[in-house]
């Protein structure tokens, strides 16, 4: 039997602003990827799975790291690599870089209404849609197979045509690290 969720953190890309792997910066002495799986767990995920990044990053959390499908297609490439070995009728998706997440936003997140296929967090005022941090029913692969065969690369773009629903929380908690200075502030 499926289980109802499967989260997967994003821990591809260069870092180039930051200038190290940003899944393994430190905040209170805890790396931001074992931040953000401890509060996947915490919130009831059974199944992580880590996309892109080293294979150490998946092992040293208990994940399973899934590679990704296609090289240098960003985040787009990373949700349709998690979606294609999900498996619950939930992915709850995450970026390696929102180390202030708790375990409750998790949680938000992944509720999403029967009625909707895509559930984004966005934040506070400015209401700013996170894309990354969303939950996906699998009913929507095709849609979203389609949408990057036909060149889109942009996920904000790939979901016109989906049922999206927002989710509102605390900006402070969606909080994306870029840079070394952007983690002091």
């Amino acid at each position: 039997m499926k289980s109802r969720i499967t989260a997967a953190i994003f821990a591809g890309g260069d870092s180039s602003r930051f200038g190290s792997a940003k899944a393994n910066a430190l905040i209170d002495g805890e790396e931001f990827i074992v931040r953000i799986a401890r509060n996947l767990r915490q919130m009831g995920v059974e199944e992580v799975l880590v996309v892109g990044g080293p294979q150490g990053d998946a092992e040293k959390i208990g994940a399973r790291f899934v590679k990704d499908e296609i090289a240098k297609s960003g985040p787009f490439g990373a949700l349709l690599s998690a979606l294609h070995v999900c498996s619950s009728d939930v992915l709850l998706t995450m970026p390696c870089d929102v180390p202030f997440i708790d375990a409750q936003s998790c949680f938000e997140i992944a509720n999403i209404n029967q009625a909707f296929d895509v559930r984004v967090a966005t934040s506070k005022l400015p209401s700013t849609p996170q894309w990354l941090c969303s939950a996906w029913r699998m009913s929507c692969i095709s849609h979203l197979e389609n949408s990057f065969a036909s060149g889109e690369r942009a996920i904000h773009r790939a979901v016109i045509g989906l049922n999206v629903e927002f989710v509102e929380l605390n900006t402070e908690l969606l909080r994306n690290i870029n840079t070394i200075e952007e983690m002091n502030n």
